[in-house]
């Protein structure tokens, strides 16, 4: 067995992969337009499909600081609002669409989904969720293990501040976060293995390519893995989130976490100190509760209210996140809890409107095109058409 080359980076870049939701804007339904949008933008590098043709993923590039990631994103966004306007198709994100029916939708051509869809069958045509992932660089493969580890103390908070997909079909879900038990359902995610080096990593990997299990490591869907072609942590575990200061406050959380992450490595600290199975019950606490849920924090058994443990949390990261320029964004995970997480916006309005499925749609399409500044550029064009 060969070890497998890890890109590593010598400084903690960050990059997301955002995955969108193209709607109806008629019948708030999911639409198959990726193919259609994608041929409009005529190879744009950073917008490809997903395993739905319904769902669309945008690529950032590598970024040195999250105020180089927030203009990098705008201009992917903005191209991809454009195209799709044109074929009447509006964009939107949450963890799940409220209405839509994964029955309805139509598979990707893309001949590698094809092959997923024919290997695992239903439970991967059940996979109508929309997640955000962030990658953060790290300089090596044993950093990389290293950080997956410690990381995995603090995926639960990750989660409870992303959670936006209270809904499923027309169905209130009882969750904050169902999109992760949808997921959970595939081989190879959740929760990644305890493993202590990189070494180890690959002969996981070896194994599993060897019984069939896998055709490469991008289908080890972990809630957080390494990414050796990338060189980075890759965070999986968040629902996509509609507003871009969220996406944003979540990545500077999750780069300043990473990177503190790395130096406790570094300087022989240990990282990560939780048993798996209180990890496992609190990523179901905030699958299941949200921001409104409490953690444990210990052996004992003792709790605190998640937003306890995230203002600790902050407090830690504070003078790491300075440091990566990351501090204002990281800051403002605040403003999640005095709004609210999308799962609790969503709920808000499916009530203030007595159950109006169609509000609960356009509630996410209009937080989108506002928070990333669609609705002006749209209202200046029509100006500008009406002054010619």
């Amino acid at each position: 067995m060969e070890l497998i080359n890890f890109n590593g980076s010598k400084n903690h870049t960050v990059g997301v992969e955002l995955e969108l939701q193209l709607i109806d804007p008629g019948s708030r339904e999911l639409t198959s337009a990726t193919t259609a949008i994608l041929k409009e933008l005529k190879g744009y590098p950073h917008i490809k499909h997903e395993l739905f043709e319904s769902v669309i993923e945008i690529n950032s590039t590598p970024c040195k600081t999250i105020n180089d990631l927030r203009e990098d994103l705008k201009k992917h966004v903005q191209i991809l609002h454009q195209a799709a306007s044109k074929l009447g198709v509006k964009l939107g994100m949450a963890g799940t669409n409220p209405i839509s029916n994964w029955a309805r939708q139509t598979i990707s051509p893309i001949e590698r989904y094809q092959d997923i869809t024919n290997k695992i069958q239903m439970p991967v045509k059940r996979m109508l969720i929309f997640g955000l992932h962030m990658h953060v660089g790290v300089q090596s493969g044993d950093e990389a293990i290293a950080v997956k580890s410690g990381l995995m103390d603090y995926l639960p908070h990750l989660l409870a501040l992303s959670a936006s997909s209270p809904y499923w079909v027309k169905r209130d879900s009882g969750m904050e976060s169902y999109r992760v038990k949808i997921l959970e359902t595939l081989p190879t995610t959740g929760l990644p293995f305890k493993l202590n080096n990189w070494e180890e990593f690959c002969e996981l990997v070896y194994v599993l390519k060897k019984a069939g299990t896998i055709e490469s490591i991008r289908e080890i869907w972990w809630d957080v893995r390494p990414h050796p072609d990338f060189g980075t942590v890759e965070v999986r575990i968040c629902d996509a989130v509609p507003l871009m200061g969220d996406i944003l406050s979540l990545t500077a959380l999750t780069q300043s976490l990473v990177t503190y992450l790395a130096k406790k490595y570094r300087t022989g600290e240990e990282v990560g100190h939780l048993p798996s199975f209180l990890i496992k019950e609190n990523k179901w606490r905030a699958a299941r509760h949200g921001i409104d849920g409490k953690l444990i924090i210990n052996k004992l058994g003792d709790t605190v209210p998640i937003k306890q443990a995230v203002e600790r949390l902050l407090a830690e990261l504070g003078p790491t996140a300075k440091e990566l320029k990351a501090d204002n964004d990281l800051a403002n995970i605040n403003k999640i809890f005095e709004r609210g997480t999308s799962s609790i916006r969503q709920r808000n309005i499916y009530s203030k409107t007595k159950g109006d499925w169609n509000a609960v749609v356009d509630s996410l399409i209009d937080e989108f095109e506002e928070s990333w500044g669609l609705k002006n550029e749209t209202g200046s064009k029509k100006q500008e058409a009406g002054k010619i």
